[in-house]
């Protein structure tokens, strides 16, 4: 019988989260699916523990490569899923029982949607709730509505997504045949492929989201393998190329350019360089008064003050 829906799950090193991640979709109800985990040449005993999985349950397939990246990973899942949909799952995520459903329903009566997101809540490694997505983005509260939790459709994707990166991985059902059109994940890219994906996918489809919270997203210590330069550049990158392709307003691009001014103080701040942190925090303001700006301004103005009155009195 046909797959509704192909679960895409990479796997690095996650044995000890695989299970919660795996059962979660098990229970997921009424939707044809199969879920392909691709493990990227773990250490951990993940490999052994998918392989007797593998023989338990019927909808699970497993493939296995030397260790290449999350994006090898997704990318190779795609060419081999038979799913009309695909749904992408972390290995140290899960979701919430009857996720699946609602989305399949959306997207197959909006056969022009080839993207959906829900929201989804960050917890901590005792399972916390800490903040849920669609809160953290200030930017997303005009799109917001009490809809009950229905889909709709997310006006100017293009624009918003630029400004805010708003959509979470392990929520997104896609299109197959959009993703593979938009070209799939960059592997030229050392960061953010996700976002980049999702804008390109903006660029040719409509995209639709929805209130409700789906998932939990497991904030890890040191789980982001690239650093935050590396990520910023590649922001930066994908921004101009998409500004360059995309019909994109020059206020959405000021507001983009100001975000990543805000990424480079950040990274400057969490360095412990108030100075530098200052100076970008000051040029997004510039570009965009937005009061996270000068929240951001303001903070480290009072920090470094304090500092050089504390060296002073040191004297």
């Amino acid at each position: 019988m046909c797959k509704e829906v192909s679960i895409i799950m990479p796997n690095y090193n996650c044995l000890d989260y695989l299970p919660k991640a795996i059962d979660s979709v098990l229970q997921q109800q009424d939707v044809r699916f199969e879920l392909i985990v691709v493990d990227d040449g773990s250490t951990d005993g993940s490999l052994e523990w998918l392989k007797a999985a593998e023989q338990k349950y019927n909808q699970l397939r497993v493939l296995t490569q030397p260790n290449q990246g999350v994006i090898a990973a997704r990318n190779r899942a795609i060419k081999k899923a038979n799913g009309q949909f695909i749904a992408f799952l972390d290995a140290d995520d899960y979701w919430y029982p009857n996720k699946l459903r609602k989305q399949v329903d959306y997207m197959l009566a909006n056969p022009n949607c080839g993207l959906t997101f829900t929201n989804y809540q960050h917890v901590d490694t005792k399972y916390q709730e800490i903040i849920d997505c669609y809160s953290y983005w200030p930017e997303f509260t005009a799109h917001r509505t009490q809809n009950n939790g229905d889909y709709q459709p997310l006006h100017d994707a293009l624009g918003l997504l630029l400004i805010a990166n708003v959509i979470g991985t392990s929520c997104v059902m896609v299109n197959k045949d959009i993703i593979e059109r938009a070209g799939g994940f960059d592997p030229s890219l050392r960061s953010a492929s996700d976002w980049d994906c999702w804008l390109r996918i903006a660029l040719i489809s409509e995209i639709g989201f929805s209130e409700d919270i789906t998932m939990d997203y497991l904030m890890r210590p040191n789980s982001i393998t690239a650093n935050k330069q590396n990520r910023i550049d590649a922001m930066a990158e994908i921004t101009e190329r998409i500004c360059t392709l995309g019909n994109v307003s020059q206020t959405v691009r000021r507001k983009a350019n100001a975000r990543l001014l805000e990424s480079y103080g950040e990274m400057h701040r969490e360095n412990g360089d108030l100075t530098t942190a200052i100076s970008f925090s000051y040029k997004a303001f510039k570009q965009y008064p937005h009061k996270r700006h000068l929240k951001h301004l303001c903070s480290d103005l009072k920090r470094l003050a304090i500092l050089r009155v504390n060296a002073l009195c040191q004297v």
